[in-house]
Formats: C-alpha cells, structure tokens, sequence
C-alpha cells in the first residue's frame, strides 16, 4: 500500500525537438497512479535532469521517475519498479550502438563491465546503470549534494556521463542501485545501412543456417519482397 503522502512525479528531459511516435505510445499506454508531470526542455541533458529533481524536491514529490524520451516503455513499469519500495530501481535498458550490451554495469577496475548474464525477471544488484527509467526515492537527492547530474572526468581524460558520475557517488555513498529486468525498456535510435550491415546481416544468416542445418531442418529458398 501507497501511504496517504505519497507523490509520484514523472520527469521528462526532452532533449529533442520532436517526441518520437514510439515513446509516446508507449508513455500513453503506461499503468501509473496519481502523478505530477515534470518537463524540462531548455539545456543539455545533466542540465534537464537536475531542473527535474530541483522542481520534485520544491512541489514535496516522493518518488521520482525519470523516463528519457528516446525508449519505449512496458506498460508495467511504474507499478513495478515502485512494488520494490528501493531508493534506486530502474527497467532494463540496453547501449543504443554496438555492441548493444546491457546498461546493467559492474565496477571493474577504473571502469565498468556490462553484465551478460541474468535469471529472468531477477532483480539486479549494479554498480551503475542508464538514467533513462530510473525510479528514485526523493530522500536520495536531499542526502547526495547538488548538482546530482554532472559531466566528469576520469583519471585518463576521457569523460564520464552525468548518469555513470552519479551511480559512481551513490555508490560511495553507500547507496544499492536495481534493475529489474523484468521491466524492459527498448532503446530508440537510427542506423545508417551500408555495405558493412549487409555483411554483418549476411554472416548471422550463415551462421543461423548451420545451425538449421546441424539440427537436421531442410534449407529453404528465402522470398524477398521489394517494396518500391
């Protein structure tokens, strides 16, 4: 049961210009309480993140979810991640480029590695993970010190994400970080098709057809159909 304070607040970075169709289906189709909505539109994405919390933290928001406009949403993700009364709890993301491995990441030495391998529906103990939904309990943001999202650098120069930099201080913090993979959240991207994703698409066949073929199943002719 929710108690009787209980405020939920969706926040919204909108870091384009338009909403792709995807998102808002699967935003409109979405199992969710009583909510605030929270937009942020004018900066760059740690600058659109902190404006979301700064806005819940003033309004007495209680839980936080913070939903990126580039994914799509299981219409049980709300009801889900808050079952787990965590701190902090998120859906089952994955990288939008090669190699498209989980965004579930474990410390190892002075960066992460993406975790390969889970039960199903396991809940998932990480050491950093995507903030693109991400539930928060809002106790966290008034424990951790302002600005929560920022860029940062790491020993070697190279940059580390508003989202990493912050699991990164949660965690020194003393803080867990979820995911429950049962919540899948799809990532939307482009790709641009060429030469080098036909040979790749090329060779998952092959491979697909001998594995169909060590299994004893007939070959058969593919139809393709050219659509103009």
């Amino acid at each position: 049961m929710m108690t009787s304070n209980f405020h939920l607040a969706i926040g919204i970075p909108c870091t384009f210009k338009d909403v792709p169709a995807p998102f808002f289906r699967s935003f409109a189709q979405l199992e969710r309480p009583s909510f605030t909505m929270i937009n942020a539109d004018n900066g760059p994405i740690d600058t659109l993140r902190n404006d979301i919390v700064e806005k819940a933290l003033a309004w007495g928001v209680t839980s936080l979810i913070v939903m990126d406009v580039d994914m799509c949403y299981h219409p049980l993700t709300i009801p889900k991640l808050l079952a787990h009364r965590l701190p902090i709890v998120g859906a089952l993301c994955f990288r939008r480029y090669p190699p498209f491995d989980s965004l579930m990441l474990r410390k190892e030495g002075e960066g992460y590695i993406s975790v390969d391998e889970w039960k199903e529906d396991e809940l998932v103990e990480v050491d950093a993970t995507g903030a693109g939904c991400l539930m928060y309990d809002m106790e966290v943001f008034r424990q951790m010190p302002a600005p929560w999202f920022k860029f940062r650098a790491n020993p070697d120069g190279s940059t580390v994400g508003e989202d990493i930099g912050f699991c990164q201080e949660l965690k020194n913090a003393g803080y867990q970080i979820f995911v429950d993979t049962s919540v899948p959240a799809d990532h939307l991207t482009t790709m641009r098709v060429n030469r080098q994703t036909n040979l790749l698409y090329m060779a998952m066949k092959a491979e697909a057809w001998k594995k169909r073929a060590a299994m004893g199943f007939p070959e058969e002719e593919e139809k393709v159909n050219f659509v103009k």
